[in-house]
């Protein structure tokens, strides 16, 4: 089954199958299960994988665009010749995964044991952490990002505040590396919490805000 929409969020389930979806696009695959599936040649851009299981999945030549692993397990998956662009791996999985001849480009990894993988070679333009950064702000910002706690369009993808309420640190500091916070609160204030489409990655928040700004 791929996918199937409820409650605005979307389901990926497919098992010893090829995917017949070649260009998947803003989707948010929260808990995703797949087993041996065939993903080959397929595009991904601004997905989440937040909590996803692609185990032992052949991803050979898929290209991924701002595409967030977010515990994600990976393992025994093959990504040979694949292109991860502006994508995050925190605490994600990749055991025995098979990364022959994949390029990574301005990538972040955090609190990711990149090397259990197989022939996983990672450039300068990527950076890791090994936990989430804390960044500072000022209250007043905080105050701003609050009031879209409970916005229907991003709320259930935790992208902004996790489970409890608590802001996600790893969205706020790509906000702030990316904008500035100058730039963050007027996109915010000119946004006035009207956000133009379901928020499902940090790159998405990101690029909704940084219009708004202009």
């Amino acid at each position: 089954m791929l996918p199937k929409k409820q409650k605005g969020l979307s389901r990926l389930s497919l098992f010893y199958r090829k995917s017949r979806v070649k260009n998947i696009r803003n989707k948010f695959y929260s808990k995703a299960q797949c087993f041996r599936a065939n993903f080959s040649n397929a595009s991904f851009v601004n997905v989440n994988f937040k909590g996803a299981i692609l185990t032992s999945s052949n991803f050979k030549n898929a290209e991924f665009s701002q595409v967030e692993f977010l515990g994600s397990n990976l393992k025994k998956s093959n990504f040979t010749n694949a292109k991860f662009k502006y994508c995050v791996f925190s605490a994600a999985l990749l055991k025995k995964s098979n990364f022959k001849g994949s390029t990574f480009e301005n990538c972040i990894f955090v609190n990711t044991n990149v090397n259990v993988a197989k022939n996983m070679i990672i450039s300068d333009s990527n950076r890791f952490f090994p936990q989430r950064p804390l960044p500072v702000v000022s209250a007043s910002t905080i105050s701003l990002l609050e009031e879209l706690r409970f916005h229907p369009k991003i709320q259930n993808s935790r992208v902004l505040h996790l489970k409890g309420g608590k802001l996600n640190s790893l969205t706020l500091f790509s906000l702030l590396e990316r904008l500035g916070e100058e730039k963050l609160v007027i996109g915010l204030k000119k946004l006035n919490g009207n956000l133009p489409y379901r928020i499902v990655t940090a790159n998405g928040l990101c690029n909704a805000i940084d219009k708004a700004s202009r």
